[in-house]
C-alpha cells in the first residue's frame, strides 16, 4: 500500500470515530434531556390566610364577628415515583387564631382564677379568644410538576397537628378595654385537623377541619364543658 493510500485510509478510520462519539454524546444529550432530574424538589414556603367557622358550641355560645387565622412555615418535599410527581410533605410553621364569640374569658383580681361568662352580644364591641401554635403538616401530595416546569397544578391533603405556645384574650364595650395574656390552661395544647388545598402556580384554595376540642376540660359554665371546634376556609400562597 502506498503511503498516500495509508494515509487516506487513517483519516477516513479517524472521521468515522470521530462520527461515532459525537452521535453517542448527542444521544447521551438527548437521554439527559428526556430523563426527570432524580434532584428535583417542590420545597415550599407557604403562607395561610383562612376565615374561621365554629362548630360543636355549647348551646348558648355564638360566633360574633370575623374569626380569622393566619400561618407561615416550610414544607419538605419526599418524592417517592421517578416523575416526581407523587409524594409526601412534612413541614413546619407557625399559626395565630383568633376566635370571635360571646364566652368572655376573665381573671378574678381576688382569687386569681380564671372566670368564664357567657354574654349578651348586644353588651359589648369585641369578645375575642386567640391562640399561638407551632405547627407540623404532614400530607399526600399529588402533582403537575415537571424539573422545568414551574407553574403547574396541585392536589395536596393530609393532616396539621398544633402545638399550643400561648393563648389570649380581648374584652372591649364603651367603658372599658381588657387584655389578658398567658391562658394558657384554656386551649388543649396539642391541636390537630385535616387539611386540603388545590390550585395552580402560587394560589391555592384552602380547608381545614378541625378534629379536636380548642378548649380543655377546664373551660366550664355553670359545671358543663363548654366545647369549641373550627372548620377554616381561605387560600394558600406556596413558593418554591
Amino acid at each position: 500500500m502506498k503511503l498516500s493510500s495509508y494515509f487516506l485510509y487513517l483519516a477516513f478510520l479517524f472521521s468515522l470515530a470521530t462520527f461515532a462519539q459525537n452521535t453517542e454524546a448527542d444521544s447521551l444529550r438527548i437521554s439527559e434531556l428526556n430523563r426527570p432530574d432524580r434532584k428535583y424538589l417542590e420545597d415550599q414556603l407557604f403562607f395561610n390566610f383562612t376565615y374561621i367557622a365554629l362548630k360543636n358550641l355549647y348551646p348558648e355560645v355564638a360566633q360574633q364577628g370575623f374569626s380569622h387565622s393566619f400561618s407561615f412555615g416550610y414544607i419538605r418535599d419526599i418524592p417517592v415515583n421517578l416523575r416526581r410527581n407523587i409524594g409526601f410533605g412534612v413541614g413546619i410553621g407557625y399559626e395565630r387564631s383568633i376566635y370571635y364569640q360571646n364566652l368572655k374569658i376573665d381573671v378574678d383580681q381576688n382569687t386569681g382564677k380564671i372566670t368564664y361568662e357567657i354574654l349578651d352580644p348586644q353588651t359589648y364591641r369585641i369578645n375575642a379568644f386567640g391562640i399561638k401554635q407551632i405547627i407540623f403538616p404532614v400530607e399526600f401530595r399529588f402533582r403537575g410538576s415537571t424539573s422545568d416546569k414551574f407553574k403547574f397544578w396541585r392536589l395536596y391533603a393530609g393532616m396539621t397537628f398544633g402545638y399550643v405556645l400561648t393563648a389570649f384574650s380581648s374584652f372591649e364595650n364603651e367603658y372599658i378595654s381588657i387584655k389578658i395574656r398567658n391562658l394558657n390552661a384554656i386551649p388543649s395544647k396539642y391541636q390537630y385537623g385535616i387539611h386540603l388545598y388545590a390550585g395552580y402556580a402560587e394560589l391555592n384554595a384552602y380547608i381545614y377541619f378541625g378534629l379536636n376540642d380548642l378548649f380543655s376540660p377546664e373551660v366550664k359554665v355553670d359545671g358543663k364543658h363548654v366545647p369549641m371546634q373550627d372548620i377554616r376556609f381561605g387560600f394558600m400562597l406556596t413558593f418554591l
